[in-house]
């Protein structure tokens, strides 16, 4: 599915400039380079990921635990290429963008401080490996308030993905994972500063909403846990995207970009009617596991958490 909608996108994409280029073959190279213009910005970008398993640890709506709090999250950075790839037309005016980006964490961890009835304890929690994925597509209307300052105003579709890996090789290649797609509305300005500086500023506003896909049955540390009535459960992002940066043109076609990215989205299940059996497991990943005590029934309520990206990048942008 995700496939698809990639591939329709990049078809439409790929047709509309095309048709473009072909008009403008007609009336001269010249007039070409004049009207329109191709970009490629690479970034070198370094997140500091908070997903929703993190923020809801300290959920009060929670049964698992009656109260619980956490240290600062670790092991959660990546560094990552992510790309922009842009077709303006000047004499229309108007823009397309197309951009994706994937983060993957495999050992975040943090510690965790549990008051239960036997007395307060403190443990190193690992949360499951997790990956997060985003791919945009933008148009936007050109606009020229003054000289020096460019106005882009629109929107399009926002694609999110987020897979929950298993603890353990007999889990497969994810135990949740989340589909969801929606609208979104963008505001790009660009003001310059001098003749070869620049700054830039980006704000997106989306909603994004799709179908979960769960495997049985979960492994924890200390848990095995398989779920009841999982059908018709989806996800929900509810969020906005903040870039700011500072560019540097030291070709008439290139720049160089120094900036800051925050994607700060609200993760919600919807149909969430889950019933979690469990039982206490011992060994888990050695040569000798076992399931212990008797069977525990719970009813979780999932609540709204935040799942969070943020951090600096540096990046190249080309023009052609």
């Amino acid at each position: 599915m995700k496939q698809s909608l990639i591939s329709i996108l990049l078809i439409f994409f790929s047709s509309m400039l095309f048709a473009e280029e072909s008009v403008a073959v007609a009336q001269g190279s010249e007039e070409k380079n004049k009207n329109s213009k191709f970009s490629l910005l690479l970034k070198r970008q370094t997140y500091q990921y908070l997903p929703y398993e993190y923020t809801s640890l300290t959920d009060k709506n929670e049964t698992i635990t009656p109260t619980r709090s956490s240290s600062a999250l670790k092991e959660n950075g990546k560094v990552l290429i992510p790309f922009v790839f842009s077709y303006e037309n000047l004499a229309k005016g108007f823009k397309l963008d197309l951009s994706y980006y994937e983060i993957e964490i495999v050992n975040a961890n943090t510690l965790l401080y549990q008051h239960p009835a036997q007395g307060p304890n403190i443990s190193r929690f690992y949360l499951s490996p997790m990956a997060r994925s985003e791919f945009e597509f933008n148009a936007y209307k050109t606009f020229t308030p003054t000289s020096d300052w460019k106005l882009y105003l629109g929107g399009g579709i926002r694609n999110i993905n987020r897979y929950l890996y298993g603890n353990y090789l007999g889990q497969g290649t994810f135990k949740e994972y989340f589909f969801t797609y929606g609208p979104q509305v963008s505001v790009q300005s660009i003001y310059q500063l001098t003749g070869d500086f620049a700054f830039h500023l980006t704000m997106d506003v989306f909603y994004t909403q799709g179908t979960r896909f769960f495997k049985q049955p979960n492994l924890m540390e200390d848990r095995f846990q398989y779920s009841l009535s999982t059908s018709g459960t989806g996800g929900i992002f509810r969020g906005y995207e903040f870039d700011g940066s500072l560019s540097y043109s030291f070709h008439p076609n290139m720049k160089f970009f120094v900036g800051y990215n925050m994607i700060v989205s609200k993760f919600s299940y919807l149909h969430y009617n889950e019933i979690q059996l469990s039982r206490s497991t011992e060994n888990l990943g050695s040569t000798n596991p076992s399931v212990t005590g008797a069977w525990e029934m719970n009813l979780p309520k999932k609540s709204e958490n935040f799942d969070s990206l943020r951090g600096i990048y540096i990046g190249m942008v080309v023009s052609f």
